[in-house]
């Protein structure tokens, strides 16, 4: 065996025998606690939660309320630091709130005073200052005609209904451009038709990213979570908090509402999260 064919041997064994890295997770949650000084002593909201997201996936958290889900969240956005245990975010432990990780509140969250183009626009010479004014503008332009917005840039947040000003807020944080977004209960106050159209607009600003983000969502709605996630993490009830069972959504992309609600698979998903939900089925269950 000459030189040359020791030399390629050599480099395809090397190939089968290198083992196969697999990509980092965008977040990793690892046996997390948090717990508040009260007056009444110490209350512990979730305990030793350890969780790991993928890039590109979405995630429901659901659960009663006050089972700790807004609080891990916190956690994930560094808004909330954890009393034991550590967060990871894009390979670096979370110490406080980063650009890299956008949010989007039930309140919307927006300046009054400042108009809908503004509002965007702010965020984005805020959070991107490499990028030059002309790069801005385009950016905001095109995030708000996303949202079929822009013929409303120049209204103020108090002349839109609750559904334009969720999609303003959707819009700032896809300008940004984080790679993790973070949504705590955004479309919880909005009414049964707007909220399906939001959910529309939130995996079209998903798709034209390439399904790159990776994206958290805090909610109480079952049928929400399912048509938009890829897994529902189930919360038990605080305190003490933990994670009482991941359901993965084994639907297929892109989904459509009006079909989907008849597939053996929602059907059968919605069934398990409903269980896992509702301790009780009927009066007759219930002790007098």
């Amino acid at each position: 065996m000459n030189s040359t064919t020791k030399i390629a041997t050599q480099t395809i064994v090397d190939s089968i025998l290198e083992p196969v890295l697999t990509p980092a997770p965008a977040i990793g949650i690892n046996n997390v606690t948090v717990s508040f000084k009260t007056p009444k002593g110490t209350y512990t909201a979730v305990k030793e939660i350890s969780l790991t997201v993928q890039k590109g996936e979405i995630i429901s958290l659901i659960g009663h309320s006050g089972c700790g889900k807004s609080t891990l969240m916190g956690t994930i956005s560094g808004m909330v630091k954890p009393t034991t245990g550590e967060v990871i975010a894009n390979g670096k432990k979370v110490m406080g709130p980063g650009p890299d990780r956008g949010i989007v509140f039930q309140n919307y969250s927006l300046l009054p005073w400042l108009t809908v183009y503004r509002n965007i626009y702010e965020a984005v010479d805020s959070a991107l200052k490499d990028l030059s004014k002309s790069e801005k503008r385009e950016l905001v332009e095109r995030n708000l005609k996303t949202v079929h917005l822009w013929d409303h840039k120049d209204k103020l947040p108090g002349q839109l209904s609750g559904g334009m000003k969720q999609r303003v807020a959707i819009a700032r944080a896809f300008a940004i451009n984080p790679s993790i977004l973070l949504l705590d209960e955004p479309f919880g106050a909005l009414d049964a038709l707007t909220k399906s159209n939001m959910h529309v607009e939130l995996l079209k600003l998903w798709n034209l990213d390439n399904r790159e983000k990776t994206i958290v969502m805090v909610t109480h709605d079952i049928e929400e979570a399912i048509f938009l996630s890829d897994r529902v993490v189930v919360m038990n009830n605080g305190p003490e908090a933990t994670i009482k069972e991941i359901v993965p959504v084994p639907l297929e992309r892109p989904r459509n509402k009006k079909e989907i609600v008849h597939d053996p698979v929602y059907m059968s998903t919605h069934d398990k999260l409903l269980n896992l939900l509702i301790d009780k089925f009927s009066i007759d269950d219930i002790k007098e």
